[in-house]
């Protein structure tokens, strides 16, 4: 797919998303433009007819000729639009468009929303729009069609339609572009199925990766991970008959970095819960149980591709949590790589397990910040549900920075509480600590265990365990993996 910015003169799409606010005190460039192409009829639709009002979500569609073809698009109220209405106007726009007779490409117009309330959800610029616009485009059009022998044309171009061109809004626009493939990457790779989207399955695109961008790669084999000391990570992989992976990729910018950053992505490729084995219906999804995995592994080539100055180290420990002869059991002791034991107490609570060595690992690189993405625990959806990631952390500063861009990136996200009281709810008789602390305070539990692993004092842990795959489409994604929290961190990592 080809991202292009256009003077509105100057476009060639054959399916254009038009944009109405529902008071239509004010018209688009693109309206006028398009209006005077179809000679009035735009504003008999309105006006005249009253066929289309311009409220939120609405749509209308109109052919202006054998190659031109509109959708008008309902913004409603001014005072109503939010950063998350326009994701979702858009999205649902771009669904709309792509099943229009003949859409090979689609022209999108700009908006701004600027208020005197100093309210970043509600206000935003053309650039802003130009770096929402095209991620919510990907996120409307994202198919995964792979195994369907029945596949639809896909839209090949994607034009940002803008008379007043700046580099402010071309680079926003070239932002949105690498954003939205890092989304439509990782969702492809939580898609693929588990018997193919094997550790070294994924070891191996890293690895592609690597020499694509030009990054430095580092893969561990089994006996590679044992000679790092990483027992705990080992154990969670023993029950699988593949073998574990840990990979690192760094990127390094040509200039002295302005900051360095480690990305940890959890990677359980499938997790059947080990002995501890999940019902048959909570099973369901597991692929997706390494979609912080994917999802840095998008990160880190978006960044590559925009030339950050950051100096960003992706890491993932990669395997299997499976039930077999082999496999860990409760009651077993592990030692981290940072020489901490853990008591397990559940097996299904294997993905901090793994996260313990890679956090471990982050201490050896010397970077500023530590942020781990993690489908970790059931606790967060009942809290959260499927739309908030909750946010945790050790830096409050830099925990409001997030939030705060997560805001500017349309997408939920909620802080959570680590407290020192929560190490009752993990007390082990005969170990440093166990892995699992009942049923309250789950999701605040699980990242208390987590700061026990890393020496980072601006450390940011990421739960997506309700927000990463959706079992039921909300008002901007369909049903599956929705690529959550990789606009938030491209735009925190070059921010």
């Amino acid at each position: 797919m080809r991202f292009l910015t256009k003077k509105i003169e100057e476009l060639s799409s054959d399916t254009l998303i038009c944009f109405v606010w529902e008071d239509y005190k004010q018209t688009s460039d693109l309206f006028n433009y398009l209006n005077k192409l179809s000679q009035g009829e735009l504003i008999k639709q309105i006006e005249t007819y009253k066929i289309f009002k311009g409220e939120f979500l609405e749509t209308y569609k109109l052919a202006i000729d054998e190659n031109t073809k509109v959708l008008l698009t309902g913004l409603g109220k001014k005072d109503k639009l939010t950063r998350q209405r326009f994701s979702q106007i858009v999205a649902n726009a771009a669904r709309i468009a792509k099943n229009m007779t003949k859409t090979n490409s689609i022209g999108i117009e700009l908006v701004e929303n600027k208020s005197e309330c100093n309210n970043i959800i509600k206000n935003f610029t053309k650039e802003d729009s130009a770096k929402m616009a095209l991620c919510s485009l990907r996120i409307g059009l994202y198919e995964f069609d792979k195994y369907l022998s029945d596949k639809k044309q896909k839209i090949e171009t994607i034009e940002i339609l803008e008379n007043n061109l700046t580099k402010e809004i071309e680079h926003s626009a070239e932002i949105g572009a690498y954003t939205s493939f890092a989304m439509k990457f990782t969702k492809d790779l939580v898609n693929e199925q588990a018997q193919i989207a094997t550790p070294e399955y994924i070891a191996n695109v890293a690895c592609q990766i690597a020499k694509e961008h030009k990054l430095e790669a580092k893969i561990y084999d089994k006996n590679q991970i044992k000679d790092l000391n990483m027992n705990a990570f080992l154990a969670v992989s023993q029950g699988s008959i593949h073998e574990p992976k840990f990979v690192h990729l760094t990127y390094k910018p040509k200039c002295t970095p302005r900051k360095k950053i480690a990305l940890v992505g959890k990677g359980i490729t499938f997790d059947a819960g080990g002995m501890n084995i999940k019902p048959a219906t909570s099973m369901l999804t597991m692929k997706d149980d390494m979609t912080g995995a994917a999802s840095v592994l998008g990160i880190i080539q978006a960044i590559a591709k925009l030339e950050s100055d950051i100096e960003l180290h992706v890491v993932c420990a990669l395997c299997e949590n499976m039930t077999s002869g082999s496999a860990y059991k409760q009651g077993d002791i592990l030692t981290a790589m940072n020489g901490k034991t853990i008591e397990i107490d559940n097996t299904d609570a294997e993905g901090r397990i793994t996260l313990a060595d890679a956090l471990s690992y982050c201490d050896k690189l010397n970077v500023d910040e530590v942020i781990d993405i993690a489908t970790l625990t059931g606790a967060v959806i009942v809290s959260l549900g499927s739309n908030i990631t909750g946010v945790m952390g050790n830096n409050q500063e830099q925990i409001d920075k997030f939030i705060e861009t997560s805001k500017k990136s349309a997408e939920n996200t909620w802080q959570m509480p680590i407290l020192d009281e929560l190490k009752d709810n993990l007390k082990s008789n005969i170990a440093d600590m166990k892995n699992t602390g009942g049923r309250q305070a789950g999701t605040s539990t699980a990242a208390w265990f987590l700061s026990n692993f890393t020496k980072s004092n601006a450390w940011l842990h990421l739960d997506i365990a309700g927000t990463a795959y959706l079992d039921k489409s909300n008002k901007e994604t369909l049903q599956g993996p929705t690529g959550v929290m990789i606009r938030t961190l491209i735009n925190y990592l070059l921010s």
